[in-house]
């Protein structure tokens, strides 16, 4: 996905949904992004911060009535090397088996997003699933990754800045 639809994202009305666990290194990178994020000055009310999975922060996506997400998760991409890109967008319905979300989740993702569909919620769900690089216990991130989560945090402010007005969401 191009930086141009990075800015569709960010300056239309969806919410950033930042999922991840502190314990396991890169898995944390969701996390950071958003926490980054809002130390920059990203709207607040428009991140939601799922720690230790999407199925634990159900009922505040419900008091929101979020309807557009972008899933912020450290992902894992079958058959990865050094040289798979460091991060992607895609749509969550476009994203095959040849992908994972890293996240312990208790509740497989596409199920929370199925329930919450029953609900008139999450009705345009996109994923930037950020690579990992590392899943050992620990609260570091790997250096691949810490650059990623900056470079990203850098892309997702520059697209919010060339928005003109911040935009509440819908």
């Amino acid at each position: 996905m191009s930086e141009a639809s990075v800015k569709d994202l960010v300056c239309g009305d969806y919410y950033l949904v930042c999922v991840g666990t502190r314990l396991r290194s890169d898995d944390a990178a969701g996390l950071r992004l958003c926490e980054l994020l809002l130390s920059r000055g990203f709207p607040e009310d428009r991140i939601v911060m799922c720690e230790f999975g999407l199925e634990n922060c159900t009922p505040v996506i419900e008091e929101l009535s979020v309807r557009n997400a972008l899933l912020i998760d450290a992902a894992l991409v079958s058959g990865q090397a050094r040289e798979t890109p460091n991060y992607f967008i895609a749509s969550l319905s476009s994203i095959n088996d040849s992908i994972t979300l890293v996240t312990t989740h208790s509740i497989p993702v596409n199920l929370v997003v199925e329930l919450l569909r029953r609900e008139g919620l999450f009705d345009n769900v996109w994923v930037l699933g950020i690579i990992a690089r590392d899943l050992s216990l620990g609260e570091e991130l790997s250096p691949e990754v810490r650059e990623t989560v900056n470079y990203l945090a850098d892309l997702i402010i520059k697209a919010l800045n060339s928005c003109g007005a911040r935009q509440d969401p819908l």
